[in-house]
């Protein structure tokens, strides 16, 4: 309904106008013939250099293998012909709205949180965010339960200035509440430091397989010495190649920038994770090695990681967890806390603030939740920085210091982080990630 009612009503306010102008101007149709070729020919030139550059990506011209997925008919890019902000022009506009009241807050290196607010205690209280890692997977189905169980496992306390507000080790995140305004206050916890060497289950150690030379090391110990590469992958969920370099410019420039570094190398695996029209199939592919696995209770990738010495953690944006939502039904028991096992750090319970995702009508809908068509907002900042500066501690707190007197920060790490800014009907909200994009980036290529 309401795409019709945004194609169906500017159509009849455009003929409604056309009537008006062609009753009120002299040889107005000549005026409109002539428009009409010269936009027919500007659009027809356009399409063409769309066309041309359809299957281009960062460094120039696809090129196919003979085996691989092709393209089948004539492409017609006619999305490329609309300006950034046409498909949800009337939906508002695309910014978040800032918080009333500053709110100054950090969690120091002893868990203790300080708060900053203008205001006095008796308006100031702190939710603290329950740790989702341990949660097993009949507590993480993000259709029905997952963001009600997070805020009905929140426990909420007041602040005060006078006496010290002391954070369990478990704790990531919580939600300093001052007045009418709040935000959100990460960490990395436990410290690195703390962190024991990962000894995975003698049933379920992916050691025994052998996927591949990457992951060859006979222990966790032996593997962590070797110094691999550190690994992030960032998902956008539902953005083809092609979108991406149509909505995020400014992240496709700060990806061309790592090829011509010394030590960089940029590689564009074309088709190799579009194996199915669907989520589910194409992030299986990518994460466990097979959209139908063979076997039951399948791990994902960043098991195989935890089991060899590197530091796992997992941020989603959209209040969900990927092994409950897509690959859920291959365990053979729900109470089986497949984070726990595969995960040293796990960041979802921001996420499922009712102020992003509604806790009560449909958590889906258009104008708000994980797959709105407008500006995902959370206090006063797009939910996707919020992701980011997670992100950011996270590699802060491991990446290596000359001067520790420990190994231990040297270790390795996988980090995934999903976000769902191209997941809605309309192409546009995924622009909103650009900038944020563009500068971890550049954070990455400048570290």
């Amino acid at each position: 309904m309401l795409v019709f009612l945004a194609i169906f009503v500017p159509l009849n306010i455009v003929l409604a106008a056309l009537y008006i102008l062609q009753s009120k101007i002299k040889h107005f149709t000549a005026y409109f013939t002539i428009a009409v070729v010269v936009g027919a020919i500007a659009t027809a030139l356009s399409l063409f250099h769309y066309r041309t550059i359809f299957d281009q990506g960062i460094h120039g011209a696809l090129e196919y293998n003979a085996d691989e997925c092709r393209w089948a008919g004539r492409n017609i890019p006619f999305i490329d012909l609309l300006p950034n902000g046409a498909q949800n022009f009337w939906a508002g506009l695309m910014y978040c709205k800032r918080e009333q009241q500053d709110i100054h807050a950090v969690i120091d290196q002893n868990g203790e949180l300080h708060v900053k607010c203008g205001i006095s205690d008796s308006g100031i209280v702190v939710d603290v965010l329950p740790e989702t890692r341990e949660w097993p997977l009949r507590d993480k189905d993000y259709w029905t339960k997952l963001n009600k169980l997070v805020i009905k496992r929140t426990i909420r306390l007041p602040y005060n200035h006078t006496s010290p507000f002391t954070l369990n080790d478990t704790t990531q995140a919580v939600v300093v509440r001052c007045g009418t305004s709040s935000t959100i206050v990460s960490r990395v916890s436990p410290s690195i430091s703390k962190l024991p060497l990962y000894t995975p289950p003698p049933e379920s150690d992916t050691r025994i397989h052998n996927v591949g030379k990457i992951f060859n090391g006979s222990s966790s110990s032996e593997y962590a010495n070797q110094k691999p590469p550190n690994v992030i992958y960032l998902m956008l969920d539902a953005v083809s190649r092609r979108h991406f370099h149509r909505k995020l410019p400014q992240s496709v420039r700060a990806l061309r920038t790592l090829q011509y570094l010394k030590y960089n190398h940029l590689t564009e695996l074309y088709r190799y994770h579009s194996v199915g029209f669907s989520t589910d199939n194409n992030t299986k592919a990518a994460y466990l090695g097979e959209i139908f696995p063979k076997q039951r209770n399948t791990l994902p990738i960043w098991a195989h990681f935890r089991d060899r010495g590197f530091v796992t953690a997992r941020i989603e944006s959209g209040c969900d967890d990927w092994t409950k939502g897509c690959n859920g039904d291959n365990y053979e028991h729900q109470d089986f806390a497949v984070s726990n096992r595969t995960l040293d750090y796990e960041l979802i319970a921001p996420f499922c603030q009712p102020e992003f995702y509604p806790d009560v009508g449909n958590a889906f809908g258009n104008f708000k939740g994980p797959y709105s068509i407008i500006a995902r907002c959370l206090f006063g900042r797009y939910v996707h920085d919020w992701a980011f500066d997670y992100l950011y501690k996270l590699r802060r707190e491991l990446r290596p210091h000359k001067n520790e007197a420990t190994s231990v920060k040297n270790r390795p790490y996988m980090i995934t982080a999903t976000f769902f800014e191209g997941h809605e009907g309309t192409g546009e909200v995924i622009r909103t990630l650009d900038s944020a994009l563009a500068a971890f980036l550049e954070d990455m290529r400048d570290s």
